[in-house]
């Protein structure tokens, strides 16, 4: 019986979060090299019509995208197509950050690239198919085109290092940046385009983004956002209207937590499908600045530790959506959630992954 007990105490948890209200809805999966060891899908996709969160709901998935998008990138070292060391400007010239700027430091947050507020990049999926994501880009850069600092003389998170290295992808592989995941993410993991993509696959399936309409975001957000994007109101809560990010590469994956539990099983088993030996054991390793010291991420994981245990992850979150997924190197686990509630802070993504993964630390 013993084996249930955290079984028992997450469903307890999870369960007494959605009956308080603090999420619509979520999936859990926390896996190990092999299987599915636990899983909870529940809540509402919809406040509005109360339909239920199973395990083929799909959520948008924020920054927890950063990291397939670095896997991308790592692939295409490992096929001798492009170089950690190089320039940015070798693989994608149209940028205004000089010659200093290496694809390592975008990958490890180190680039000095500005992180302008993202909370306006986005567009209505009724618009995506005459959205120009290129223009987009181009318009940021020349809204932002300096650099805040030497380029890997200090971490500085930014969404838009992210958004360069999707560039880089496209113009290394000669193919967009979705069919490029697909090809090299996806399809090696069976993970069907119905699990995990750049546009939603099916909307009847897909999660509504939700904000709570008494709180500081609540009244904040229609400042700092595109207030088309705002729906009806129910209980307490805003209803998002279907989104899409201006840039897929640094937050736009949208999918089930199933589909990101295969890429983690990947990375759990000895021989990855997706990366070589040494490349794996680089999308890990420690970095440092230009002085030596150590930065939290690797390129493409955050670091940190949960009950003495070291792990690897990546959060995210933005408007109507937050996620996390952690690799447990020492326990041989996993674990993703997806919910449908905004997030935009990683304190509190933090502290719900860690009550939620400590059930089975």
């Amino acid at each position: 019986m013993t084996a249930y007990f955290p079984r028992q105490r997450a469903d307890a948890h999870i369960s007494h979060m959605l009956e308080s209200g603090k999420l619509p809805g979520i999936q859990y999966v926390l896996v190990d090299a092999q299987d599915i060891r636990y899983e909870y899908c529940g809540g509402r996709r919809d406040v509005l019509s109360g339909a239920p969160v199973t395990a083929e709901t799909t959520f948008l998935s924020s920054s927890t995208t950063k990291t397939l998008t670095a896997a991308a990138v790592l692939q295409l070292m490992d096929r001798s197509k492009l170089d950690l060391a190089a320039s940015l400007s070798t693989y994608f010239p149209s940028h205004p950050y000089g010659e200093e700027i290496r694809i390592s430091h975008l990958l490890n947050q180190t680039s000095g690239v500005p992180n302008p507020l993202p909370l306006k990049w986005l567009h209505l999926v009724e618009d995506h198919d005459n959205f120009d994501a290129d223009s987009a880009l181009q318009e940021v850069l020349e809204q932002h085109p300096r650099l805040r600092f030497i380029p890997g003389s200090r971490y500085a998170y930014s969404n838009l290092s992210y958004w360069l290295l999707g560039k880089v992808i496209e113009q290394v592989s000669g193919r967009p940046y979705g069919d490029s995941l697909r090809s090299n993410i996806m399809e090696p993991l069976g993970i069907s385009n119905k699990e995990l993509d750049v546009q939603i696959p099916d909307m009847d399936k897909h999660a509504c983004g939700h904000l709570r309409s008494f709180s500081a975001l609540g009244f904040l957000m229609p400042f700092m956002t595109d207030r088309k994007i705002f729906d009806e109101k129910a209980e307490n809560r805003i209803r998002f209207r279907p989104v899409y990010m201006n840039g897929a590469p640094y937050g736009g994956l949208v999918g089930t937590a199933r589909a990101f539990s295969k890429f983690l099983q990947d990375q759990l088993r000895p021989d990855s499908v997706l990366l070589e030996d040494r490349t794996k054991e680089l999308f890990y390793a420690e970095q440092t600045d230009n002085r030596g010291h150590p930065i939290e991420t690797t390129l493409g994981w955050h670091r940190g530790s949960l009950s003495g245990f070291e792990y690897y992850g990546k959060p995210g979150g933005g408007p109507g959506f937050q996620s996390n997924m952690r690799i447990y190197p020492a326990k041989g686990i996993a674990t993703v959630w997806l919910a449908n509630e905004t997030g935009v802070s990683e304190r509190p993504i933090h502290k719900l992954t860690d009550e939620l993964d400590r059930n089975f630390l």
